[in-house]
């Protein structure tokens, strides 16, 4: 019985890291899907949007037969909203790549593990051990190598930090919302709210033209991105802490420099590094 707290404390890292990793492809697939094919980052967006809802509704339909919509309108309260803070939070990390590059904007990002340390202490008493603030300084510390004050910096700066706040704190009310309301009917409301600011954001915006390649880049960047991505993250709520599950999401930056390495042939700079 000893060994129990530690194999579900194990299963929640592990899920959290799935979470991060799967978050760090999305971008990489998106990236590539822009640089080879010419598709613009918010349509691409919005449609992979569409594949993670599918996804999503599939999973709670799977899960709960009949009762999947019953039981979808019935958590709208606690859903609704993280479906707004999230829906923003994915609109500007995508808005945030249109002037910072994918390895620049996933390493300023990590200052959303600090913004989500500050939301566990506050709203869920969560104590920050020395570690964690350590962690956090090195964070805050890093953060001033990119100059987010310069004019070419700062509106992708302050969008993704937006984002941040917004996606911090959902991710932190979630580790109480999980209690009752299913990790899929959480994706399914995040999804949906998610889709319909992107579209409603894109409205006479570009209309891209699809090929085989794009398409398959569409699919895999919403399974990675609103499904598995979300997914992970909310299931490994159930076993570690919120702030423990945010700090794994540091070797996202890391997943991100090698894909971007192995699939762009595109090298993290000296600060990206550091």
């Amino acid at each position: 019985m000893s060994g129990k707290p530690h194999d579900a404390a194990a299963l929640g890292y592990l899920l959290a890291f799935g979470s991060a990793a799967t978050g760090a492809l999305r971008y990489n697939v998106a990236v590539y899907a822009n640089i080879e094919y010419g598709f613009e980052y918010i349509p691409f967006l919005a449609w992979a949007l569409v594949v993670g809802l599918v996804a999503s509704s599939a999973h709670v339909v799977a899960k709960n037969g009949a009762g999947a919509l019953k039981l979808v309108r019935g958590k709208g309260h606690h859903a609704l909203l993280y479906g707004i803070l999230m829906g923003w939070s994915t609109l500007a990390h995508f808005l945030a790549l249109r002037t910072l590059n994918e390895t620049t904007m996933t390493s300023l990002g990590q200052s959303g593990i600090l913004i989500s340390l500050l939301f566990a202490a506050i709203l869920l008493g969560e104590r920050l051990t020395r570690p964690e603030l350590w962690a956090t300084a090195v964070i805050i510390a890093g953060m001033f190598l990119f100059k987010p004050w310069d004019p070419g910096n700062r509106e992708g700066f302050l969008i993704l930090m937006s984002g941040l706040v917004c996606g911090s704190l959902a991710s932190v009310k979630a580790k109480q919302w999980v209690k009752g309301t299913p990790a899929q009917v959480l994706m399914v409301w995040r999804n949906l709210i998610a889709m319909c600011l992107v579209f409603a954001f894109n409205i006479g915006g570009p209309t891209p033209e699809f090929s085989t390649p794009t398409v398959i880049a569409v699919i895999a960047c919403g399974l990675l991105g609103p499904y598995l991505h979300g997914l992970f993250f909310l299931q490994a709520l159930s076993y570690v802490s919120a702030s423990r599950a945010s700090l794994m999401g540091r070797v996202q930056p890391v997943i991100v420099f090698l894909a971007s390495w192995a699939f762009l042939s595109r090298l993290p700079d000296r600060n990206d590094l550091i």
